[in-house]
């Protein structure tokens, strides 16, 4: 709709254009050529939808914005759910590392796997695999103190290495 408002409003500028050179132009001999000249653009104005490649002035503009709507919806949705597992998989990496750091200070023990559930931008469970001789308790407070979270909010799943015996 803005469209036609848009192209009323030129064709109505070009004849007040129009009407004013024809008012400045009393009796001259130019006054048949300005006044074919204005004519023709005027009419070349008018005729301008008929030629342009946009079709706009259709009865369907509501399916098309609705349509419009729902699939930038979808879009969005799609794009949110990108960036929560891309932020789930950095908060798993660096919670991954600081956990490796904090376990580097016991030499037979190593994290194999962090898995964290995060909601609302909060840690509210955090599951690490570790294997090797390791102080549970120890690692339990300092990593508890270090992502300051409760100690029922972190489970720790101990692999204890196999010595051979023969």
């Amino acid at each position: 709709m803005q469209g036609l408002f848009d192209w009323l409003a030129s064709v109505l500028a070009l004849l007040l254009c129009a009407s004013i050179v024809d008012m400045f132009l009393s009796e001259s001999p130019m006054k048949k050529y300005v006044r074919l000249a204005a004519g023709l653009v005027i009419m070349a104005a008018l005729v301008k939808p008929l030629f342009s490649a946009d079709w706009s002035f259709s009865f369907s503009n509501e399916r098309t914005v609705s349509s419009f709507e729902q699939e930038t919806k979808q879009l969005v949705e799609q794009l949110s759910g990108v960036s929560e597992l891309a932020s789930d998989t950095y908060v798993n990496q660096a919670l991954q590392q600081e956990a490796q750091a904090t376990v580097s200070a016991f030499s037979s023990c190593e994290v194999t796997a962090v898995e964290a559930e995060v909601a609302e931008e909060q840690v509210k469970q955090v599951d690490i695999e570790m294997k090797g001789q390791c102080l549970e308790q120890e690692i339990e407070r300092r990593l508890t103190e270090k992502w300051n979270i409760g100690a029922h909010q972190l489970n720790m799943v101990m692999e204890k290495e196999e010595t051979g015996g023969g």
